[in-house]
């Protein structure tokens, strides 16, 4: 009886020491990341513009930005941009005030009515004529310009494939250095980004500036079409044995 429960104890040492060895080199991985960019041309641009008006008459600010803003989106529906391509974005309406030494009150002005919509072009050429044409029907403020891409799967493929291909050259180097040789993927996650480029913006005093000028008359708008980089990052665990 004795026997067996040395040698049961015994057993149980043994496997107890091998579990132990084994999550011991379990331990040795090394954490590498690596990146992949690739710059693709932008096919669509996206303008976020404003009318903004301004009266001492609530009710007249807010109709005479209406109609302004419906000489816009029918000017540039004219010339082809779609009706689900034109969004709002924000509208508001506030009375200006300004705080009166003489008096020590609060004494309000004006009232400010802003729309401001979202278009998206799908035509990058298309761009300075939906812009001029903008500001000729009412719109005194453009607020953004910024470029984007309709399908970037294919981009970011080839950024992934950039990337795994750097995070294992990495490995591998590492591995070498240290003596040992690469295993298995333990883990592997990934982050991606696109940046899009965006153009200067345009102040609404810029416009206004401008606003007695002849618009059909004047040069159009110069506008370059812009890239895109799509950048993908992985972080990869490998086994070192």
């Amino acid at each position: 009886m004795k026997k067996t429960i040395l040698s049961t104890l015994a057993a149980l040492l043994l496997l107890s020491s091998c579990t132990v060895q084994q999550d011991n080199y379990s331990k040795r991985t090394v954490s590498v990341s690596g990146t992949g960019s690739i710059t693709v041309e932008a096919d669509t641009a996206t303008i976020i513009l404003s009318v903004i008006t301004n009266g001492k008459d609530v009710s007249e600010t807010s109709a005479e930005n209406a109609q302004k803003m419906t000489a816009v989106q029918d000017a540039i529906k004219a010339k082809g941009i779609q009706k689900d391509c034109i969004s709002t974005q924000n509208f508001s309406v506030y009375q200006e005030s300004h705080y009166d030494n003489k008096s020590g009150k609060q004494v309000y002005d004006d009232y400010r009515v802003t729309n401001q919509v979202k278009i998206l072009v799908k035509k990058i050429g298309m761009v300075s004529e939906v812009i001029d044409l903008a500001l000729k029907s009412g719109a005194n403020q453009l607020s953004s310009l910024t470029y984007g891409v309709t399908d970037t799967e294919i981009a970011k493929k080839q950024a992934r494939s950039l990337a795994i291909s750097q995070a294992q050259e990495s490995a591998n180097l590492l591995a070498g250095a240290s003596g040992a040789k690469l295993g298995k993927v333990l883990s592997i996650s990934e982050h991606s980004n696109i940046a899009y480029p965006r153009a200067r913006l345009l102040k609404a005093s810029a416009v206004a500036a401008n606003a007695d000028m002849a618009l059909e008359e004047a040069a159009p708008t110069p506008i370059a079409g812009g890239s895109s980089t799509i950048t993908i990052t992985v972080d990869a665990v490998y086994q070192l044995r």
